[in-house]
């Protein structure tokens, strides 16, 4: 008899969420011995469907987290960018995508949550009546995160909270799934406008980590900071260039401005490869 969703959130709000993901990520780095180590990858790729495609350093993994974070193969995710489109940075699932009407962002059917509250500076004004696609990235998923258009990092903003599970159950049952989670949103200025990258941490992810600074989430002592980069300080990145990695998976939320991108024939439960296109950008001259 499987468990009614609304006990299940019930359960789940009881427990502990960050201490058992950061439990969690701190096994995940003891180092195995390697026949074991091996076994156990074995098993979670044949359980999750793990394309072999990836990078196995040399010596092999040393630890879960190693895998969990592989690298990719060279050739193995072509950017479609010629500069005019925006691609996926993960693969995933298509979630929701659309517009942002009114403040609202969809979560699930008939459930929306607040652009502000995702966002909660004078930044979620950029987007208002813009556009968004939320990726699922499932426990097989590769785990790195990349940018989804070619421009400068502008800066970033981390939002400590709870870490829920952001199954299906979960997203379908509770309202506001996605601003009560940890996340960091890396803002990029774009030919079209500046586009947020929201990663939304989830239980098991150990962490998020950043490529363009040193920060990573899930710590002890955590507080809100915003960080706004001076041009001089902003870091150019590429279509498909590395923002950071989820510790294991969970869900990322792009934001376009107003006008900013159509949307390719996506739908709700597509699944998307990192570097394949997503829209076409409409580019604004300065």
């Amino acid at each position: 008899m499987k468990t009614p969703a609304a006990l299940k959130i019930f359960l789940f709000r009881l427990l502990p969420k960050s201490l058992i993901s950061r439990i969690f990520g701190y096994i995940a780095l003891i180092p195995l011995p390697q026949s074991l180590l091996r076994g156990i990858i074995r098993w979670y790729s044949s359980k999750y469907g793990v394309i072999n495609e990836y990078i196995v350093p040399p010596g092999g993994f040393r630890n879960l987290d190693q895998f969990f974070t592989r690298g990719l193969a060279k050739g193995s995710h072509p950017i479609e960018d010629s500069g005019a489109f925006a691609v996926s940075p993960v693969d995933a699932r298509v979630d929701q995508l659309g517009d942002i009407r009114d403040m609202t962002i969809m979560q699930a059917k008939g459930i929306g949550y607040s652009l502000q509250q995702l966002v909660p500076s004078d930044m979620f004004r950029k987007f208002l009546w813009g556009k968004f696609i939320t990726l699922y990235l499932s426990p097989g998923d590769y785990h790195r995160i990349h940018a989804p258009v070619s421009g400068t990092i502008a800066g970033y903003y981390n939002l400590p909270g709870t870490l829920f599970t952001v199954q299906d159950w979960m997203t379908q049952g509770l309202r506001d799934l996605f601003v009560k989670n940890e996340r960091v949103i890396t803002y990029i200025e774009s030919k079209a406008g500046i586009v947020g990258v929201c990663k939304v941490g989830a239980m098991n992810v150990g962490k998020i980590t950043l490529a363009y600074c040193d920060f990573q989430t899930n710590r002890t002592f955590r507080r809100r900071r915003e960080v706004l980069y001076p041009p001089a300080e902003q870091t150019t990145v590429k279509a498909g260039d590395e923002l950071g990695i989820f510790h294991l998976g969970s869900t990322v939320i792009i934001l376009f401005q107003k006008d900013a991108i159509d949307f390719k024939d996506l739908k709700p439960g597509d699944r998307i490869r990192m570097g394949a296109r997503i829209g076409k950008l409409r580019i604004t001259e300065k």
